[in-house]
């Protein structure tokens, strides 16, 4: 098992995360699922696990991501090259070819690895069709098919950001046109995630019944115990010697223990020579504060305008603002204070708030107990202390 800080943990590499897994499958059965989970905890290393072991579960497995795609006839090419890369692609092919699907394909590429790319002609290349055909087609094969999409939110603000008047319906379109694949094709099991809430998409567009067909399943950080082990197999992989309670400061200094922040400290550690002790874990984190590791941290900031758009994304900086400056939290009265000069009309206000608060909880920001919200992550609290919020220093 290996120190990955920043690509997906993929085969020996990959930690855990068997119960979830197990809950994920169970759900397949009957269900499509939409996965909720904030950044760096593992989200894309889990679908990938799940890829490698979908012949286990009886499914051939599909994992597109859509990042990348500037429309929706990309979308489509790139799950069809997706399915062409399986090891059913070719009695697709051998079921498609002679069809109207099959003839309007001007292009199959080798893309390198075990990857391939697609082209439909431009005479043929009504995308809609093109989708469904392809996901009929899948269904009159022998076996079932799991189509894991990863970044959909991604592509679906791209969408949105066309200069075009009509970019929104575009977003509709597209969104309707997916859930009904889903429901007519029903040997077709589709798993859709991204690093932004695809829920609030919905709910900022008011399409929300456009994924209400979907079981909403979440992933969080590892919890104690799991981090504990991870730290502990990560120490002998490298032959370092990492105490009982150096690992017990690292977790209980990292706070919310997503496997990435893990990894960071661990690598950070694996420079010290000697025995490593809990003042070398502080520094180790300290460092990984600094300006120089910004880069860690700032994507949360920039995801809030990807994901909210302005002024939603400026009035949720004012609450993470006024959150970061007590380690227990704040009221929620005074994370609507931070909206009175932007918002004066208390019920548009708290409206807002309310709308806000389960971004920021759904998405990992903040968390809420004893009726305050504090930071979940202690390291990114610290992080928008030191780096966004306008008056800085330390609680």
């Amino acid at each position: 098992m290996r120190n990955v800080t920043g690509a997906v943990a993929q085969g020996s590499d990959f930690f855990n995360r068997a119960n979830e897994m197990a809950t994920f499958w169970r759900d397949l059965e009957t269900d499509n699922i939409l996965l909720l989970a904030p950044r760096r905890v593992g989200k894309t290393s889990v679908m990938r696990k799940m890829e490698e072991d979908a012949g286990d579960h009886g499914m051939n497995p599909v994992f597109v991501d859509v990042s990348d795609c500037a429309d929706e006839l990309r979308f489509v090419e790139r799950l069809y090259a997706a399915v062409l890369a399986n090891n059913s692609g070719d009695l697709l092919w051998n079921h498609i070819k002679e069809s109207w699907l099959g003839k309007a394909i001007q292009r199959v590429q080798k893309a390198g690895g075990a990857g391939f790319s697609v082209e439909f002609r431009p005479v043929e290349a009504a995308w809609s069709r093109l989708g469904e055909e392809l996901t009929g087609a899948l269904c009159r094969l022998e076996g079932r098919w799991l189509i894991q999409i990863d970044e959909l939110p991604v592509f679906l603000l791209k969408l949105l950001n066309h200069d075009e008047p009509a970019a929104r319906d575009r977003v509709r379109e597209f969104l309707y046109w997916l859930r009904r694949l889903r429901l007519e094709f029903g040997e077709v099991r589709w798993f859709l995630a991204g690093s932004i809430g695809l829920d609030t998409i919905t709910t900022r567009l008011n399409m929300a019944d456009s994924i209400n067909d979907l079981r909403i399943q979440t992933l969080g950080a590892f919890d104690g115990p799991t981090a504990d082990a991870l730290l502990a197999a990560l120490a002998a992989e490298y032959r370092i010697a990492l105490s009982d309670v150096v690992r017990g400061h690292v977790v209980n200094k990292v706070g919310w223990p997503a496997p990435y922040y893990l990894q960071l400290v661990f690598h950070e550690l694996r420079n010290k020579r000697g025995a490593i002790t809990p003042a070398d874990v502080d520094r180790a984190i300290e460092d990984l504060l600094g300006p120089q590791h910004r880069n860690y941290f700032d994507y949360w900031r920039q995801r809030l305008f990807e994901e909210l758009g302005r002024p939603d994304a400026e009035y949720a900086i004012d609450m993470l603002n006024a959150a970061c400056h007590a380690l227990d939290g704040v009221t929620r009265a005074i994370l609507g204070q931070a909206l009175a000069s932007a918002i004066s009309d208390p019920g548009i206000r708290g409206d807002k708030l309310r709308y806000l608060l389960d971004v920021l909880q759904n998405d990992g920001y903040l968390v809420e107990g004893n009726r305050r919200w504090r930071f979940r992550s202690p390291l990114l609290r610290e992080y928008w202390l030191r780096r966004v919020a306008p008056d800085g220093g330390h609680a």
